[in-house]
């Protein structure tokens, strides 16, 4: 196939044409030697003047023209999607036509933009369509930089810039183009451009930068936003390529900013802004696809999430937790460790093992680097479901573009992923688990969309049923490593995605056979340069960080598909399907917050939306005008005066929809510090300290009589035991309602998870996350199937197992409460959270063991740390509070001290006191559990059962010789009121 261009599109003239003007009537001279492009004036009046013309459409606050001093600037806005690199290389035709410039130099700032364009420049579909279809009769010559590369010990003068200098003005049949990325445009001192030691030379020049500032040429940036003006590589184009001008591409704009602090003014960098073509438009004139976002809710609404990140040499392992709308956080956990320290979901299982690449748990469960735990579901697969859905997604709109109109249209699917090595197999042997996954899940939806087909559409059956016959041959990965992989089946398919766009969209081979590929599979290294207008849905297996552009993520979508033909096809609307976890639930929110955000602030408001608002104020329009003019919130024209629009807003928040305050913000979010331990405050906690950092064991009373198969059968006929687990997705469609972005929700899907294990496992997994013998839960479910009935095979899976561990350890907290005691270990205390194994204090503790949120100002000398860092509001107000009769206080360090409970985890306080008793003659120890609740009827189990276990802990440590008064603290008390109870006593 051949892609075939359109030519004259409005929204891709309308640019072209901007640029064009900026010229006219422009004193523009011939070229003093041949390698020259002809001479701009710019000092001439007229550009300023035709400028300010075309910035009339714009809104008011873009209507800034700055002088051409030493180079002329020019801006062209243009969301992704929409033709950037067709519209400006159009514009090179159009300005060779018209003003006779023949030497432009392209600057990219990534290989594979420059893969990108380069292809899209020389490919014959391209250069047919500029020199037959639109007339030019004009050819381009590309030249790509490429990195030098040394040969027999000389380095030679680049060819590619030889040639480029060496044309001629002169030819009117030939424009030289240079294309460049940001990486080669570095001034070292042995740099490719920099350099002046060359044997030869072009035109008299040694040193290539030299010869290509003497050809006084037009650069294009595309990409603006990754080429700021106090970054390196565009102080080089200004000083080393001397152009003429530069006219920037772009959807997105680097930003300035003037002021500090709440003074701090930023705004996009736009130089003559000549164009704007922002995301709203492009959505409201159907120029994109739309974007449905869709998630998996949580089954028990615990939004949260835990993935193994990487394994330290067999001896630890490194967690990543992330909660919706909170900081993600780190932990590393060794051999035995409770991943309760990560999440009290978690509570009863432990790291029993760990290898190489793998973490195997108490529950028997094996999981590699990059696997996520689900925390409400142990163990289920939700990154399996979300590839269910998108398989779901990806056939409803394959089978409609192939067999749902005249014409048929390739449908291809993104997947991003974390690890490559869940993909494709490694040099170890090990079974890539994503990948195995989504063959077994593409084979099972291939075989239900067959059985639903009917007679009439046979060809769509046959192109089914030859995926089907080939499952690996549907799917390929593209990933950065890929580069210099030496196997040859791998470097085919790189290619095939890479380059082969032709070949992507297709359905036939060369030999006539179908093409299949249409599944692709990345770790975020197709995104800019990598453009397919195909992709229909995208599903984000790996998560980006909150911060980033949600218009780059959704951006590899977004352009219009083209049929088996090569035609653009715009007149219906199509949607991507963008598929996210359930932590990025408000994608679509922040998207539409990202566009509407981007809206010009100082929009001009129509007169239809004056009176609007008039007739709702009681008032006729020209009323409200008047009083809108007279307290300066617009201008003549209608436009809302930047400078007054929070007050206008304030005033008339009619007029406030669509466009929200505050537009830039600056997200940097602060960064976890070192907190400094206080020496003097230390050493008056020291003894308290080492006390509560003691070893104890927890034992089981002798005379505890339980009959445990009992228990287990109890658990067992417990209610939702045995049941379909479901998972049920969330769909939100971004709309348009004209002038601004908005949400429409739609119905989801609902998935019943159905991974059945085998007997002897599953009773396997539950005595290793209970400790009961597997014989004793036999006997409970035979008691339970006598009694009950068989159960479902399916009822046999993780869920279930994850629900009896649940329901005993529910059991235990209820049941063993006062049952237990503690005895002391003979492990030495060794190296603490606060101190060495010698017993000095550290100098500093990160702040993310003690508090994850800063309060500014400096705390009072008895507290144990230099700065104030604290989790709960409670825990700020206790930090902050100077207690009369305290002596010395400080935050527990997270996780630090090891009280084990009877819930199989460890327990770790909050905070430690030391006051002096009212007569001042005796201090006291006081260690206290904070819980930012009004009663302890909101305590989870857990949490009872760990303040119950701490009570007999510190009774135990207070028999022993030393007395510790351990309280809890609810959100109903001061931490006054606490220690003056225990003075009291």
């Amino acid at each position: 196939m051949e892609l075939i261009l359109q030519k004259n599109l409005p929204h891709q003239q309308r640019a072209v044409d901007a640029i064009n003007k900026v010229f006219d009537g422009v004193e523009i001279t011939k070229p003093r030697q041949f390698f020259e492009n002809p001479i701009i004036n710019l000092s001439d009046p007229n550009i300023t003047q035709n400028i300010n013309e075309l910035q009339k459409s714009l809104p008011s606050e873009y209507r800034s023209s700055s002088p051409a001093e030493d180079v002329l600037n020019l801006d062209i806005k243009m969301e992704t999607g929409t033709g950037k690199t067709y519209v400006y290389t159009k514009t090179i035709y159009e300005l060779h036509k018209n003003y006779g410039f023949n030497k432009f130099i392209i600057a990219v700032p990534s290989l594979a933009i420059k893969a990108g364009t380069g292809q899209f420049l020389k490919d014959a579909y391209a250069k047919k369509h500029f020199t037959d279809v639109c007339g030019y009769g004009t050819e381009i010559e590309v030249g790509i930089l490429e990195s030098h590369k040394k040969k027999k010990g000389r380095f030679f003068f680049p060819s590619v810039v030889s040639d480029f200098v060496k044309g001629s003005t002169q030819n009117s049949k030939k424009i030289y183009v240079l294309l460049v990325n940001m990486q080669l445009l570095a001034v070292r001192k042995n740099g490719m451009l920099s350099r002046d030691d060359y044997d030869s030379g072009v035109e008299g020049f040694f040193r290539p930068f030299d010869a290509l500032g003497a050809t006084k040429p037009i650069v294009i940036i595309d990409e603006p936003h990754r080429f700021s003006r106090d970054q390196k590589a565009f102080k080089v184009i200004l000083d080393e390529l001397k152009p003429q001008s530069i006219i920037r591409f772009g959807a997105t704009f680097p930003e300035t900013s003037t002021g500090r602090g709440k003074n701090r003014i930023t705004v996009k960098d736009y130089q003559n802004l000549l164009y704007d073509l922002n995301a709203c438009e492009s959505f409201n004139q159907n120029l994109i696809k739309g974007v449905a976002k869709e998630h998996f809710e949580p089954i028990s609404k615990r939004q949260e999430k835990v993935r193994i990140t990487s394994i330290n040499s067999r001896s630890s392992v490194n967690f990543q937790h992330k909660k919706q709308d909170e900081r993600t956080k780190t932990y590393t956990l060794q051999k035995d460790d409770s991943l309760s320290i990560i999440s009290e979901a978690f509570e009863g299982i432990t790291i029993s093992g760990i290898s190489a690449s793998e973490v195997i748990f108490s529950n028997g469960i094996t999981k590699s680097t990059g696997e996520e735990l689900d925390v409400d579901i142990y163990m289920t697969s939700y990154q399996e479901q979300m590839m269910r859905l998108a398989l779901e997604r990806h056939f409803e709109i394959e089978k409609s573009n192939f067999c749902g109109r005249n014409f048929k249209i390739k449908t291809l699917a993104l997947f991003f992923i974390d690890d490559i090595a869940s993909y494709r197999e490694t040099e170890d042997g090990k079974e890539p688990y994503l990948l195995k996954s989504f063959e077994r899940l593409l084979k099972e939806r291939i075989e239900i969309e067959i059985s639903n087909l009917s007679g009439q559409e046979e060809e769509y059956k046959k192109y089914l049923e030859e995926s089907l016959a080939n499952i690996s041959a549907c799917h390929g990965g593209y990933f950065a490593q890929d580069n210099s992989d030496s196997d040859e089946d791998i470097a085919k398919e790189v290619d095939a995605i890479l380059n082969g766009k032709k070949q992507l969209l297709s359905f036939k081979k060369p030999d006539g056979s179908y093409n299949t590929i249409r599944f692709l599979f990345s770790k975020w290294t197709l995104k800019e340069g990598w453009d397919n207008p195909n992709v229909f849905t995208i599903a984000k297996l790996r998560s980006s960080g909150s911060e980033n552009s949600k218009l780059q993520e959704v951006g590899r979508g977004l352009r219009l598909p083209v049929d088996e033909n090569g035609n653009r096809i715009s007149n219906e609307e199509f949607q991507l399907n963008y598929i996210v976890d359930f932590t990025e639930a408000d994608f679509a929110q922040r998207l539409i917050d990202q566009i509407n955000g981007e809206l010009p602030q100082a929009s001009p408001l129509t007169k239809e939306r004056i009176e609007e608002v008039a007739a709702k104020l009681g008032m006729t329009s020209e009323e409200l005008f008047r009083d809108l003019y007279i307290k300066q919130y617009i201008d003549w024209e209608r436009n809302i005066k930047t400078d007054a629009r929070d007050a206008f807003f304030a005033e008339y928040p009619d007029f406030a929809v669509g466009l929200d305050s505050g537009k830039v913000k600056d997200r940097n979010r602060d960064r976890a510090k070192p907190v400094k331990i206080r020496k003097a405050a230390y050493n008056d906690i020291k003894e308290l300290w080492e006390r509560i950092n003691q070893r104890y064991l927890l034992f089981y009373d002798k005379d505890l009589d339980v009959n445990m198969e009992d228990v287990v059968l109890s658990i067992l006929e417990a209610e939702n035991v045995f049941t379909d687990v479901t998972m049920t997705s969330s769909r939100e469609i971004v709309k348009s309602d004209g002038s601004e972005m908005s949400i429409l929700s739609e119905s989801g899907v609902q998935y019943i998870i159905s991974k059945i294990i085998p007997y002897n496992e599953f009773l396997k997994r539950i005595m290793q996350g209970t400790n009961i013998a597997i014989t004793t839960l036999h006997q409970a479910v035979s008691r339970y199937t006598n009694k009950n009935g068989m159960i479902k095979p399916e009822h046999f899976n993780e869920n279930t197992v994850s629900i009896i561990i649940q329901k005993f350890q529910e059991w235990k907290n209820e049941n063993l409460q006062g049952r237990f005691h503690y005895a002391k270990s003979s492990t030495p205390v060794g190296s603490t959270a606060l101190s060495f194994e010698d017993g000095s204090p550290r100098r500093e503790i990160t702040q993310g063991r003690i508090g994850t949120k800063l309060v500014e100002g400096t705390p009072s000398d008895k507290y144990l740390y230099d700065s104030y860092a604290y989790d709960s509001p409670l825990e700020k107000n206790n930090i902050m509070a100077d207690i009369e009769k305290v002596v010395v206080y400080g935050k527990i360090p997270r996780s630090s001290i090891a009280i084990p409970t009877i819930t199989g985890g460890m327990y770790s306080p909050d905070f430690m006191y030391i006051v002096k008793k009212r007569n001042g003659e005796k201090e006291l120890n006081i260690v206290v559990e904070t819980k930012d609740v009004e009663n302890k009827n909101s305590l989870r189990g857990t949490e009872k059962a760990n303040l119950e276990c701490a009570k007999v802990f510190f009774d135990i440590l207070s028999k022993n010789g030393y007395k510790i008064y351990f309280r809890d603290q609810l959100n109903n008390r001061q931490m006054a009121q606490v220690i003056n109870e225990v003075l009291g006593e």
